[in-house]
């Protein structure tokens, strides 16, 4: 399970950590440093959605190769409303020739899902929702469709063991960021203590 870190620490990513590009978070520098297959692009809704910034994001970033996903702008919480903004984002998303997240919120349903429409999902919502018993059955499925599975906020060993059990691709959290050289080589130590027992039924 990849983890994907925002801002610009100078933490060493080694294998299984890449980036996470935030609008107003990033740096020049980033570009370069972007590995195919082992980055992203996150829209900021949870914090405060800048539509200026998210689409200089969009355009700064489109070209380099191996964009995991990004996340089309949602409602924290919302899924009604989050719905009701993804045709015109994803449009914009596919636009610029990058696949968008459809971010799941409190509320959804598997049949709201747009899942022919080659996308990505990034699990967000409330905690209740995103350990919940909805959250892991559309992880579920999206895995059985073959669909990328992004999880956010995900700060401590258990709700990292807990998503790497449900089958998720990658996660984010901002413990990462705010303390890298501290929290970042956890994820090493949970890595190898999971790879050490057998996985729950949860």
């Amino acid at each position: 399970m990849l983890l994907l870190v925002s801002g610009a620490t100078q933490t060493a990513r080694g294998d299984g950590v890449g980036h996470l590009i935030v609008p107003t978070q990033w740096s020049l520098k980033t570009r370069a440093d972007l590995r195919p297959g082992q980055w992203a692009i996150d829209n900021f809704a949870f914090k405060s959605f800048d539509t200026a910034a998210f689409l200089r994001t969009l355009e700064h970033f489109h070209d380099v190769p191996g964009c995991l996903f990004a996340s089309a702008p949602d409602i924290v919480a919302d899924a009604a409303a989050t719905r009701v903004q993804w045709p015109f984002w994803s449009k914009v998303i596919r636009g610029v020739g990058l696949r968008p997240a459809f971010v799941l919120q409190d509320g959804i349903r598997a049949d709201q899902v747009p899942w022919d429409e080659g996308i990505a999902v990034f699990v967000g919502g409330s905690t209740e929702f995103k350990v919940g018993p909805v959250a892991r059955s559309l992880i579920g499925l999206a895995k059985s469709l073959g669909v990328w599975v992004h999880v956010g906020r995900v700060n401590g060993r258990r709700r990292y063991q807990l998503m790497r059990d449900w089958g998720a691709d990658s996660i984010d959290g901002s413990g990462f960021s705010l303390a890298p050289d501290t929290n970042i080589p956890k994820v090493a130590d949970w890595r190898a203590a999971g790879d050490q027992q057998p996985r729950l039924i949860q």
